[in-house]
């Protein structure tokens, strides 16, 4: 299993320049560690600020780290998709880069990586999230469970997937409902996986500002329309 072990890490920065280089060194080291193949794909979204010299620095030092620059904001599902159709590796990751996420808490997940198709990886320490994030994320969560009939502990974490299993589920959409309508559609399908845990940590630079108005009505719209295909219509590839 440990030629299965190459990754390509996904990620997405917008504004981020006072976290994307503790992010891309802190994945870089612990990919180096665990994996036998790696890249890291840095999409910068159309920042503002010093977020794309700072990773062209990086890639300099580093010839698995790549820069993307998006002329416009496209969101986490654009750059999410853009990224699993550049990955050349066997697996695929998106680690976001305000370095929420703490690197080491994924040590497990790299260390299983070759011996299920998905990881569903999920907080476990989701208080460090604000009090209306963790409401919106359980009835999130509560909903797809109930639509689709499963029991996934969290469905929006930093999740491995098999990277030609997401080529050929992965939505034309920009909604944070991206990796959702990815899973229920592969788990429908017959996918293995397992659910492991990762560990959040506050936010050093920065805020995040996921649930604007827009944005919730993109993920309605997209579950709605998963429900429609998947659990109606029961449009899907068994694997």
């Amino acid at each position: 299993m440990a030629d299965h072990r190459s990754l390509s890490i996904i990620i997405p920065a917008y504004n981020e320049e006072g976290n994307i280089r503790a992010t891309v060194d802190e994945i870089g080291a612990l990919a180096r560690k665990y994996l036998t193949d790696y890249e890291i794909l840095v999409f910068d979204d159309a920042s503002r600020d010093r977020t794309s010299e700072i990773v062209g620095e990086l890639q300099k030092k580093d010839p698995h780290v790549k820069l993307v620059r998006n002329v416009a904001n496209r969101g986490l599902g654009f750059n999410y998709r853009a990224g699993v159709l550049m990955a050349r590796c066997r697996y695929v990751i998106m680690v976001p880069g305000d370095n929420e996420v703490m690197a080491e808490s994924l040590e497990e997940v790299f260390r299983q990586i070759g011996k299920t198709d998905i990881i569903i990886c999920y907080a476990a320490n989701p208080e460090f999230r604000s009090v209306w994030r963790q409401r919106i994320s359980r009835m999130f969560t509560g909903s797809l469970n109930f639509l689709f009939g499963f029991k996934v502990s969290y469905y929006n974490g930093p999740n491995v997937l098999r990277t030609d299993m997401a080529r050929a589920v992965v939505p034309d959409t920009s909604s944070f409902a991206y990796m959702a309508v990815m899973l229920v559609e592969l788990l429908k399908g017959g996918a293995t996986f397992q659910e492991l845990t990762f560990a959040l940590r506050r936010r050093q630079y920065g805020k995040t500002k996921a649930f604007k108005l827009k944005n919730i009505y993109c993920v309605v719209r997209d579950v709605l329309v998963a429900f429609w295909k998947v659990a109606l219509c029961r449009r899907y590839k068994k694997l």
